[in-house]
This record gives structure tokens, C-alpha cells and sequence, in this order.
């Protein structure tokens, strides 16, 4: 909404709805019942129970409100702009239903009233015709709805000062705790609470607020305070002026023991119509700001205004909502309903602020700070009470926000502003990364952690399947990219030039600088585009370009840097060029990964079958080998990812070895726990010939000779006639662990 549509203040916006709630329909018509089942000490409790989570939430909204702009759609507004659109709304829905079924209670209080004074109309006709004209005033405008309770205010005052100047008993006899025989103490809560919710009426309105930071604070906690203040005198009161029997038994006893009946007629009409007028504005602005979030089905109707800015296609649904409600529901069944949902939203507001508060970020610095004890303990307490009164519905109620929760995760709903949701993976995970550091390596919890230099990204889109079936699912990839500066000596000239021959050669190094940006632009959205279907499975996968005169400079330059942060790659992946011009630098970059003590994966690719129907691999061994380890842990990444069959091979020149490395391979799929379809061979002669005559697969796995020779590698490659992969330990893995 825009700023000149903004013309409510404090107290006609946040004050004066809020108040009207919280003095509404539960004081005149059931605070009585209250009073006879729990006391006076009892209803104290109750209260006093109440206003803790509603005091706590006052305060976290007070924060919220002053740290950052709020928008329309109060309660709404603040959790999403908080902990995400997905929190947001999957706790903006039952939010919505809390406002209609509140609504909703407040008509059905006003009917109860009505027909005490005229018994004989009929009640719906009295309730849809309470929610008609609610209906037409909201249409008019919030500003003419707002304005209006004015009246409603002075009338509710009035009616309050009668009570407090009827008859006064000869002796003062107050009931301590009550024996509760209607009902258990929570029960009595849950028909009470929906008395302090009123804070949701004054931040339903933060869209038409001129100061929603300065308004939302004062309006709200001085409205809590007054409402307290106001109960714990009624509740004292009529202790004292109603017997037991006469609290419980009679819904309308103030009407009875007050000074001017009239008043307290007027007054309970005038606050449950004022509260039902409050949820039908509120409700709509809900729906609305979900609706211009995208976060609802029919969004784009549910988003539309008219007639100066108000929510006509959503207070339509608003209505519709309601008007079932009263066909179908009385009071009592409404409360216990309305309590759930209310405290489901002040719960998860004590939660965001406990969350940005414990963080310490920097962004989270409200002008009213509030205490971080005070927003855990309305969290806590908001649900130790749901649970209190009624668990099934309790978890009825928060297994439906988990449910919206995950269908809004799965819609991928587009987030316009921040939230604090990586603040607090980041303290996870740097908590994680502190708790690591203390201790050593250990091969037990080794994963693929791969690095993988890429100079071309426009030849990588299919090798990035191959590489996500090594890693997936715990694994990571890093990706890294180097683009090549020009010379130093280059830079000095070109400085120098542009002294002499001044504007026009200036502005030809300006377009080559803005060339280089492109270039180094374009690269980087490659390697992003490589990585976003193994980041949309779930993978950890990252992406970077450096600035570098070389590549191999880049190349060690990276991985020095990439040891040496938390939860570092542990090998890298090369490729092995049918260019044997490039073999130099492939061997170049084993010498730097083998520097860096990583573990290397050497990949060549068959130019015709590929890594043909992925069904079987062949591992190539010799008991001796020094990366064995390595190669066995690929082998079962490769096994779970494809449904493969694996064979480890190994060649004997002489027959009389072949029964006794037979054994040999069948303990070592033994003792790495291999999968019981793995089978075992070895083959007798010169290794190339056996190579050539082995069983046929779609891949072959090698250990890397120590001779880092590049064209071993391509030799081997040929005779095997298939893609392999070429494998050389790091040293921290291990197969048996």
C-alpha cells in the first residue's frame, strides 16, 4: 500500500481495535463462568497465564515492528519477513482462520446478548444480519471502521463505570480457588483466552498504519496493560457481587448487578460488534498480503483492491467463511478452536524473535529491545499451554502447519526480501565447524568431497552427471573456473599509453575492461547452470572464478586455499583429454593435488560408448596397491547410484598364484563389506592381453601408477576400449573402517 493511503495513527489503528477485543464478548458474557468455576484467585491465575504469552508476544512484536518496515497483513507480514514466505505462510493460513473463527465468536456473543434483551428473534437472522452490516461498513473503508469505534469505546467505558457502581455487598467474601464444577482449570483457559487476543485486531491494520514501527509497540502493550488492569477489577467484582451458583448458572449476570443495566446491554453489543468489525477487517488483509506473496492459491484475486485500496475478493471469502461458521458452530466450540490457531501464531512470533536475538546479527538491532528470556519463554509456555488443553488438537494444529509448511516448499515460492533462515544454518554450521576443529581426521567419516578444475564449462553439462554419481548423496562439489590476466608488463604499457595518446585509447581500454567483466560474468553463470541440477537433489555444491596469469597458477593457488578451509575437498577430478597435446598440464595438476595430499580421480571417457548402460564395473587391483582404499570406497559410491554389478579383477603371470588370489580378492570383498552380488576374477598372463580379453563393462577402474605418466593412462585406456577412471589414494580414506 502506498504511503498516502496510510492515515491511521496509534490510537484509532492500534489502540482502539486492540482494546475493543480484548473487551469484548469473553468479559461480558463468560468472564462470570470463569469467576464461578475457578474464584477469584483462580481467575487471576488464568489471567495472569493468559497475559504471559500475550505480554511476551507484545513485546517480540515490538521488536519486529521497529527493526524492520512492516507491510500489510500484520502477524503475517512480520513472521515472513522474519523466518521466510514458507514459515509465513504455512503459519499465515491458520492465522487467516483464527481471525474468520474469531469473527465468527464475536457475532455469535453479540446474537447471545441480543436475544437475552429480545428473546424471541430468531438467532441467525440476528447473526447474519450483525455480519451484513459488518460486511458493509468494512466495504466503506478501515479508516470510516476504525473512526467508528469511537462511539463503541465511550459506550463500553460507560458500561464498565455501572458495573463498578452497583450494589455493594454488607461483607466482602472472596473466593480464594474455586472447585472448577463445569469444567477442568483448562478448559476454563481455553474459553478465556480468546479474551487476550486482541493484539492480533491492532496489527491486522499495519497496512493503513502512517508509523507502523512507533504505533504497533505503544498501541499494543499499552492495551494489553490497560486490559489487565480492566479483568483482574471485573473478576474482583463480581466475586463479590454474584454467588457461585449465580456465575455459573447465568450467562448475562452483569446485566443484573450493575447500576445501569442499559449500559452493560449497550456495551456488550457495542464491544462484540466492534470485535466482529475488527476480525472482518483483519482477516481480509491476511488473505491479501498472502495473496501478493504468491503464497495462496487464486492469488491473483485474493491480492486485487478497489474503492481506495480495500480487499474486496478476499473479504468476500472472509464472509463466506464466517457465515458457515455461525450456520454450524456455537460459542464454546468456536473458543477452544480460535485459542489453538491464535497460539500457534503468537508461538511462532517469541520464536523468530528468540532466534534473530540469540544470533547476535548485526541486522537485528529493533529500537524496543526485548529481552531474549522473554520471547523463549512465550514461545515455551505458548506450547506447553496448547498441549494443556487440548493435545490432540494441539498436534492436529501443528502437524497442519508442518503440512503447509511442506507444500510450500514444494511450490518454490519466490522470496523478494532476506530472512533470517541462513542466519541460522550459518550458526549451525559454524557451531558444527568449531566442534569439528577440535577434533582429528578420522577415515570413519570420510564422504566424496570433490574439487573439480574446469577450463571449458561448455564441455562439462554430461560429465556432471558422472561426477554427481560419485558424490550423491552426502558428497560436495566445488567447482572452479581461472580467468587468465594479461601480463603485468601488458598493464604498465597500456597505462603508459594511455598518458600519451590520452581519451580515445582510454575509452578503447574501458570496453576491453568491460569485455573482461562479460567474460569472467559468463563463466561464472556456466558453472552455476552446471550445478543447479545436482543443487536441486540436494547436493552441496559450489562454484568460482579467480583472476589468475595461468591456469595451473589458479589451479594451486585454489586448492591451497580450499585446504585450508572447514569441511575441505578431500580430492579432485580431472579429465583426461583425447588431445595428447594437454597431457603436460594434466600431469602438471596431479603433481599439485598430489602435493596438496589430495585423493585424485583421473576420468577418460570413451568417445563412442560413453559410460555405455552403466551395469558394470570392473576394478582393476593389484594386492600391492597403494590406492586400493580409494578406489573400492568410488566403487560402492558407483554401485549405489547406478544398481551395478562390480568386479575386481586382478592379473597373475603365473597359474600355481591364481587359487591363492582368488582367496585374496574373496576376503578383501569380505572385509570392505561389499554388496553380495560382487563378483571376483583373476586372469593369468601379461596384463595387457588380459586386459583386452577381461569381461566386458561399461567402466574400468585403475590405480594411478606412481609414474604419473599420462600416457600409461591413455594406453591403458585403448586396450580397455571402454571410459576409465584412474585413481590414486589421498590418504585419509579408508575401505575396512
Amino acid at each position: 500500500m502506498s504511503d498516502n493511503k496510510r492515515s491511521l495513527g496509534t490510537f484509532d489503528g492500534v489502540f482502539t481495535p486492540t482494546i475493543l477485543t480484548i473487551l469484548g464478548v469473553i468479559m461480558y458474557l463468560r468472564m462470570g463462568w470463569v469467576v464461578g468455576n475457578a474464584g477469584f484467585g483462580g481467575a487471576i491465575l488464568i489471567i495472569v497465564l493468559a497475559k504471559i504469552i500475550t505480554i511476551s508476544t507484545g513485546f517480540s512484536i515490538s521488536s519486529m515492528a521497529t527493526n524492520s518496515k512492516v507491510g500489510a497483513g500484520g502477524f503475517y507480514s512480520l513472521i515472513s519477513r522474519s523466518l521466510g514466505l514458507e514459515v509465513g505462510s504455512a503459519v499465515g493460513i491458520p492465522l487467516f482462520l483464527s481471525q474468520a473463527l474469531g469473527g465468527a465468536l464475536y457475532i455469535v456473543g453479540f446474537t447471545e446478548a441480543w436475544l437475552a434483551i429480545f428473546p424471541l428473534h430468531s438467532a441467525i437472522l440476528v447473526s447474519v444480519s450483525v455480519l451484513s452490516i459488518a460486511f458493509i461498513i468494512s466495504i466503506i473503508g478501515a479508516q470510516f471502521a476504525m473512526r467508528s469505534q469511537y462511539l463503541i469505546m465511550a459506550i463500553i467505558s460507560l458500561s464498565l463505570l455501572s458495573l463498578f457502581l452497583g450494589a455493594t455487598p454488607e461483607t466482602i467474601e472472596l473466593t480464594t480457588i474455586g472447585s472448577f464444577p463445569n469444567a477442568s482449570f483448562w478448559t476454563v483457559f481455553a474459553i478465556f483466552f480468546p479474551a487476550v487476543t486482541g493484539i492480533s485486531a491492532g496489527a491486522a491494520m499495519s497496512g493503513e498504519l502512517k508509523d507502523p514501527g512507533k504505533s504497533l509497540p505503544l498501541g499494543i502493550l499499552s492495551a494489553i496493560g490497560i486490559g489487565f488492569v480492566i479483568y483482574v477489577a471485573v473478576a474482583f467484582w463480581l466475586d463479590r457481587l454474584a454467588t457461585t451458583e449465580q456465575l455459573l448458572t447465568n450467562n448475562v449476570i452483569m446485566f443484573q448487578i450493575s447500576r445501569w443495566h442499559y449500559l452493560i446491554v449497550a456495551g456488550v453489543l457495542g464491544a462484540t460488534f466492534s470485535s466482529a468489525l475488527g476480525s472482518i477487517l483483519g482477516a481480509p488483509r491476511t488473505l491479501m498480503a498472502m495473496g501478493q506473496d504468491k503464497a495462496i492459491p487464486f492469488h491473483k484475486t485474493m491480492s486485487k483492491t478497489y474503492l481506495g485500496g480495500e480487499p474486496i475478493p478476499a473479504l468476500i471469502f472472509t464472509f463466506i467463511i464466517i457465515l458457515v461458521c455461525l450456520l454450524l458452530a456455537d460459542l464454546d466450540t468456536i473458543a477452544p478452536l480460535l485459542t489453538m490457531f491464535f497460539l500457534v501464531t503468537y508461538t511462532t512470533i517469541n520464536v523468530a524473535v528468540a532466534i534473530e536475538n540469540g544470533l547476535g546479527i548485526p541486522s537485528f538491532r529493533p529500537r524496543f529491545k526485548t529481552p531474549l528470556w522473554v520471547s523463549i519463554i512465550g514461545a515455551i509456555w505458548g506450547i506447553i499451554v496448547m498441549f494443556l488443553i487440548d493435545p490432540l488438537f494441539a498436534g492436529v494444529a501443528w502437524i497442519l502447519v508442518l503440512i503447509f509448511y511442506i507444500i510450500q516448499i514444494k511450490r518454490r515460492l519466490l522470496t523478494p526480501w532476506g530472512d533470517i533462515r541462513i542466519g541460522i544454518f550459518n550458526a549451525i554450521a559454524e557451531w558444527g565447524a568449531r566442534k569439528v576443529s577440535l577434533f582429528s581426521k578420522n577415515p570413519k567419516t570420510w564422504k566424496p568431497n570433490v574439487m573439480v578444475p574446469i577450463e571449458d564449462p561448455q564441455n562439462w553439462p554430461l560429465l556432471m552427471n558422472f561426477l554427481r554419481d560419485l558424490v550423491f548423496p552426502s558428497g560436495t562439489i566445488r567447482l572452479f573456473s581461472v580467468r587468465l590476466l594479461d601480463e603485468g608488463v601488458h598493464v604498465i604499457v597500456r597505462g603508459i599509453a594511455g598518458q600519451l595518446f590520452g581519451k580515445r585509447f582510454q575509452e578503447k581500454e574501458q570496453k576491453r575492461i568491460q569485455q573482461a567483466e562479460i567474460e569472467v560474468n559468463t563463466i561464472e553463470t556456466q558453472l552455476e547452470n552446471l550445478l543447479a541440477p545436482v543443487q536441486a537433489e540436494g547436493l552441496l555444491a559450489t562454484s568460482t572464478v579467480i583472476e589468475c596469469n595461468n591456469f595451473l597458477e589458479g589451479m594451486s593457488i585454489i586448492t591451497q586455499v580450499m585446504r585450508g578451509m572447514h569441511f575441505p575437498p578431500n580430492m579432485i577430478f580431472l579429465t583426461l583429454s583425447f588431445d595428447n597435446k594437454k597431457d603436460d598440464k594434466v600431469e602438471e595438476m596431479i603433481t599439485i593435488a598430489v602435493r596438496e595430499k589430495l585423493g585424485i580421480v583421473i576420468f577418460s571417457q570413451h568417445p563412442r560408448s560413453a559410460l555405455g548402460h552403466q551395469q558394470v564395473v570392473n576394478i582393476w587391483l593389484r594386492m600391492s596397491s597403494p590406492n586400493k582404499d580409494l578406489t573400492v570406497l568410488l566403487a560402492l559410491q558407483l554401485k549405489n547410484n547406478w544398481r551395478c554389478k562390480l568386479c575386481f579383477i586382478t592379473v597373475v603371470s603365473d597359474e600355481s598364484q591364481k587359487d591363492n588370489y582368488k582367496i585374496i580378492l574373496e576376503r578383501l570383498i569380505d572385509r570392505t563389506r561389499m554388496p553380495s552380488d560382487t563378483e571376483s576374477l583373476v586372469l593369468v598372463g601379461d596384463f595387457a592381453q588380459c586386459l583386452r580379453e577381461a569381461p566386458v563393462a561399461d567402466l574400468n577402474i585403475f590405480g594411478l601408477s606412481n609414474e604419473l605418466n599420462a600416457n600409461i593412462m591413455h594406453d591403458l585406456a585403448d586396450n580397455a576400449n571402454t571410459s576409465c577412471l584412474f585413481i590414486r589414494d589421498g590418504g585419509d580414506e579408508s575401505m575396512v573402517v
